[in-house]
């Protein structure tokens, strides 16, 4: 039994948020430092660990997982294009835009994420992501604010 644990890789826990259907949690999972969250989601098992901020472990049936999803979205998303960053196409309508934004941002807001009493780095990994949608939003409404405006001023 000893030698099978000096022989264990060590994993890697990764702050995602997870949806079962019942809303959505921030929880850690472990990951195999050669592995990437959907290898980990394509192995095997039928159960996966997660790690509770609290610390408490609980096991979840993958079959039961709607969505999971890295804290750390600035690998996966152009930060320099705002309709990126919402997950928008360019072509989404102004409500469409709004209601992208306020999904976005509920999800990370750095006020729901300390009422859950989550560690300081998820707190501070939500603070960034906040920041991010929030740019992303102004910049869109400031891009349709002066196309908006450049239009009503060309000559008919």
């Amino acid at each position: 039994m000893l030698e099978t644990n000096r022989n264990k890789k060590q994993r890697r826990k990764i702050a995602v948020s997870l949806d079962t259907g019942e809303g959505e949690e921030l929880v850690y999972m472990f990951v195999y430092p050669s592995e990437r969250v959907i290898d980990t989601l394509n192995d095997d098992r039928a159960f996966l660990p997660f790690e509770r901020p609290d610390g408490s472990l609980t096991i979840v049936a993958k079959k039961i997982i709607r969505r999971l999803s890295p804290m750390d979205l600035s690998r996966q998303v152009n930060l320099r294009d705002p309709y990126d960053v919402l997950g928008v196409p360019m072509t989404a309508t102004d409500s469409e835009v709004q209601e992208a934004y306020h999904r976005a941002v509920a999800a990370v807001h750095p006020d729901r994420v300390h009422s859950l009493g989550l560690p300081a780095d998820f707190l501070e990994m939500a603070t960034r992501r906040a920041a991010q949608i929030n740019d992303a939003y102004r910049k869109i409404k400031s891009l349709r604010k002066a196309e908006a405006a450049g239009t009503q001023s060309e000559p008919a």
